[in-house]
Protein backbone atom coordinates (compact mmCIF):
# COMPACT_ATOMS: atom_id res chain seq x y z
CA UNK A 1 0.00 0.00 0.00
CA UNK A 2 1.28 3.03 -1.17
CA UNK A 3 2.37 6.49 1.36
CA UNK A 4 -0.53 7.49 1.57
CA UNK A 5 -2.86 4.88 2.87
CA UNK A 6 -0.18 4.25 5.88
CA UNK A 7 -0.72 7.95 6.93
CA UNK A 8 -4.71 7.61 6.90
CA UNK A 9 -4.00 4.50 9.33
CA UNK A 10 -1.91 6.45 11.61
CA UNK A 11 -4.18 9.68 11.14
CA UNK A 12 -7.04 7.05 11.94
CA UNK A 13 -5.73 4.97 14.96
CA UNK A 14 -4.57 8.29 16.86
CA UNK A 15 -8.30 9.79 16.02
CA UNK A 16 -9.45 6.96 18.44
CA UNK A 17 -7.23 7.38 20.88
CA UNK A 18 -8.10 10.95 21.31
CA UNK A 19 -11.55 10.17 20.69
CA UNK A 20 -11.32 7.67 24.27
CA UNK A 21 -9.73 10.65 26.00
CA UNK A 22 -12.27 13.14 24.65
CA UNK A 23 -14.93 11.28 26.11
CA UNK A 24 -13.30 10.00 29.01
CA UNK A 25 -13.07 13.76 30.13
CA UNK A 26 -16.15 15.23 28.16
CA UNK A 27 -13.67 17.34 26.55
CA UNK A 28 -14.83 19.24 22.97
CA UNK A 29 -11.31 21.21 21.79
CA UNK A 30 -9.95 16.87 22.55
CA UNK A 31 -13.15 15.83 20.86
CA UNK A 32 -12.97 18.07 17.40
CA UNK A 33 -9.06 17.20 17.47
CA UNK A 34 -10.16 13.59 16.80
CA UNK A 35 -12.81 15.11 14.64
CA UNK A 36 -9.92 16.78 12.28
CA UNK A 37 -7.49 13.53 12.27
CA UNK A 38 -10.31 11.02 10.93
CA UNK A 39 -10.94 13.72 8.53
CA UNK A 40 -7.48 14.13 7.71
CA UNK A 41 -7.30 9.84 7.61
CA UNK A 42 -10.71 10.00 4.65
CA UNK A 43 -8.25 12.32 2.68
CA UNK A 44 -5.48 10.49 2.90
CA UNK A 45 -7.29 6.92 1.96
CA UNK A 46 -9.31 8.84 -0.88
CA UNK A 47 -5.03 10.31 -2.05
CA UNK A 48 -4.55 6.58 -1.70
CA UNK A 49 -7.04 5.72 -4.40
CA UNK A 50 -6.53 8.69 -6.30
CA UNK A 51 -2.68 7.09 -6.60
CA UNK A 52 -3.56 3.51 -7.26
CA UNK A 53 -6.67 4.99 -10.12
CA UNK A 54 -3.20 6.33 -11.98
CA UNK A 55 -3.07 9.80 -10.55
CA UNK A 56 0.12 11.52 -10.68
CA UNK A 57 0.98 12.90 -6.99
CA UNK A 58 1.41 16.06 -8.89
CA UNK A 59 -1.79 15.53 -9.74
CA UNK A 60 -3.69 15.51 -6.77
CA UNK A 61 -6.51 17.65 -6.17
CA UNK A 62 -5.31 20.81 -3.95
CA UNK A 63 -9.08 21.70 -3.05
CA UNK A 64 -11.88 20.25 -1.75
CA UNK A 65 -13.69 21.26 -5.35
CA UNK A 66 -11.23 19.08 -7.30
CA UNK A 67 -11.43 15.80 -4.77
CA UNK A 68 -14.82 16.14 -4.65
CA UNK A 69 -13.95 15.82 -9.21
CA UNK A 70 -11.86 12.91 -8.57
CA UNK A 71 -14.15 10.71 -6.06
CA UNK A 72 -17.04 11.08 -8.60
CA UNK A 73 -14.30 9.60 -11.63
CA UNK A 74 -12.76 6.96 -9.45
CA UNK A 75 -15.31 5.99 -6.67
CA UNK A 76 -18.60 4.28 -7.16
CA UNK A 77 -21.71 5.56 -5.21
CA UNK A 78 -21.48 3.20 -2.10
CA UNK A 79 -17.49 4.84 -1.83
CA UNK A 80 -18.90 8.33 -2.29
CA UNK A 81 -21.40 7.71 0.31
CA UNK A 82 -18.83 7.05 3.14
CA UNK A 83 -16.70 9.56 1.76
CA UNK A 84 -19.32 11.93 2.03
CA UNK A 85 -20.92 11.01 5.65
CA UNK A 86 -17.58 11.33 6.60
CA UNK A 87 -17.24 15.10 5.48
CA UNK A 88 -20.46 15.74 7.18
CA UNK A 89 -20.02 14.31 10.34
CA UNK A 90 -16.04 14.59 11.17
CA UNK A 91 -15.09 17.89 8.78
CA UNK A 92 -18.37 19.70 9.24
CA UNK A 93 -20.30 18.97 12.39
CA UNK A 94 -17.33 17.83 14.44
CA UNK A 95 -14.73 20.13 14.00
CA UNK A 96 -16.10 22.94 12.10
CA UNK A 97 -19.58 23.03 14.56
CA UNK A 98 -18.32 21.46 17.89
CA UNK A 99 -21.86 19.10 17.31
CA UNK A 100 -20.25 15.93 18.71
CA UNK A 101 -22.41 12.75 20.47
CA UNK A 102 -19.61 10.53 22.23
CA UNK A 103 -22.42 7.98 21.80
CA UNK A 104 -23.25 8.00 17.99
CA UNK A 105 -19.07 8.37 17.67
CA UNK A 106 -18.32 4.92 17.18
CA UNK A 107 -20.73 3.70 14.44
CA UNK A 108 -19.79 6.63 12.40
CA UNK A 109 -15.96 5.59 13.08
CA UNK A 110 -16.78 2.23 11.95
CA UNK A 111 -18.40 3.70 8.60
CA UNK A 112 -14.88 5.25 8.39
CA UNK A 113 -13.13 2.23 8.63
CA UNK A 114 -15.34 1.00 6.41
CA UNK A 115 -14.25 3.18 3.39
CA UNK A 116 -10.24 2.38 4.34
CA UNK A 117 -11.03 -1.23 4.32
CA UNK A 118 -12.58 -0.67 0.71
CA UNK A 119 -9.61 1.82 -0.60
CA UNK A 120 -7.87 -1.19 0.52
CA UNK A 121 -9.51 -3.78 -0.87
CA UNK A 122 -9.53 -1.67 -4.50
CA UNK A 123 -5.91 -1.08 -4.20
CA UNK A 124 -5.32 -4.71 -4.16
CA UNK A 125 -7.52 -5.28 -7.42
CA UNK A 126 -10.35 -6.55 -5.67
Amino acid sequence: MNKYFQEAKKFYEEALREFARAKEGKNEVKARDACAKVWLAVMKATEALFVNKGVEESQLPKSYRGVRYFIYKYGDKDLRGLFHIARDVFHIDGYYEGIINFDEMPEYLDEVKEYMAEVETRAKGG
